[in-house]
């Protein structure tokens, strides 16, 4: 890493965020994080943690803070809402797209040395799926899905024009399903492996999608700052899966028993149903029409230009998943 260079997280509280965050920190680099939340920064970060910035990142003013102070800069742009149908539609365009562009117009107006734009491999157009080197990867957002797979597609978008139309030294990290410790936010898998474990989830699905370890990440976050090649995209994966083989190590883990598994078609019909309870038990839905529709997508992801690039190794689901659930266990998210 470049001891010279100051580093922005945005996002820096957020799952990958904090992860990357703090990566960074251990390599002894000069950290700003941007962040919403004072109270959550000091609970996710102790005692090491980086200079921090608190604004909405759908305020150009709020961003250009982030580089008041010492530079050269570099960029990790980590800010978005990750939903699975759910939440305000207008949440999700203000901090995906608005965000993105506040963040690219901010590199531009003061000489970001690099940015790393984290996307997600839910931005891939309908009916594409990516040749190894993705040379082949334009971002569409009319072909997207709907919700948070087109907000990625558009902020995706957004970074390759300023590469191309602004002379942005900036690079895509498309990641598939994130898992690993470090989740303070509670994402989708981790609530389903919160339910599992107290008891809450009625039943599985015969679906999965690919699961990868986000510390796999950090530990070729030097190379990838080093490496990373203007307007290119790189995909950061494991092997396809499915939810009954990250349920199946809980319930070796724990002695959690066994729960029926519908076929997707099922769960389909049953979508109505769950919605309508989780809004009575004003809880996250956990299954949703475009969580359903991912679980039906192709995801054995070509991994062979990250590992080449970057020497990236995604290690086995197993030890991902353990170490998921005895962080959720180490920090009281879960009762075991």
């Amino acid at each position: 890493m470049d001891k010279n260079m100051t580093y922005i997280v945005t996002g820096c509280t957020g799952y990958v965020g904090n992860v990357l965050t703090k990566k960074l920190l251990a390599e002894g680099c000069r950290v700003v994080g941007f962040a919403r939340n004072p109270q959550k920064a000091a609970a996710v970060f102790k005692k090491d943690a980086p200079v921090f910035v608190y604004g909405d990142i759908a305020s150009k003013e709020d961003v250009d803070k982030l580089f008041a102070g010492e530079g050269p800069f570099a960029v990790l742009h980590t800010a978005a809402k990750v939903t699975i149908g759910e939440g305000s539609s207008q949440e999700l365009y203000d901090v995906t797209v608005r965000g993105t562009q506040n963040v690219v117009d901010a590199c531009c107006e003061h000489g970001a040395k690099k940015l790393l734009h984290i996307s997600s491999t839910e931005a891939f157009p309908r009916g594409y799926f990516p040749d190894e080197e993705l040379r082949t990867y334009v971002p569409d957002p009319a072909k997207a899905k709907k919700g948070y797979a087109r907000a990625k597609s558009m902020a995706d978008k957004i970074v390759l024009d300023a590469v191309r139309t602004r002379g942005l030294d900036a690079s895509i990290l498309m990641l598939a399903g994130v898992l690993g410790p470090g989740d303070h936010s509670r994402s989708h898998m981790t609530q389903v492996f919160i339910d599992y474990i107290e008891g809450r989830l009625p039943a599985s699905v015969d679906a999965g999608y690919n699961d990868f370890d986000i510390r796999d990440v950090a530990d070729v976050l030097p190379a990838i700052f080093a490496n990373a090649a203007r307007g290119e995209s790189y995909i950061f994966a494991n092997k396809p899966d499915k939810i009954n083989e990250c349920l199946s190590v809980i319930s070796e883990m724990t002695g959690c028993k066994k729960i029926p598994t519908l076929p997707l078609w099922v769960a389909y019909a049953g979508l109505p149903f769950l919605f309508l309870a989780a809004k009575i038990g004003k809880k996250r839905p956990l299954y949703t029409a475009a969580a359903l529709s991912s679980l039906r997508e192709r995801t054995d992801f070509p991994l062979g230009k990250s590992e080449r690039a970057f020497g990236y190794t995604p290690r086995p689901l197993e030890e991902t998943v353990r170490d998921h659930v005895n962080f959720l266990i180490e920090h009281n998210m879960v009762k075991a």
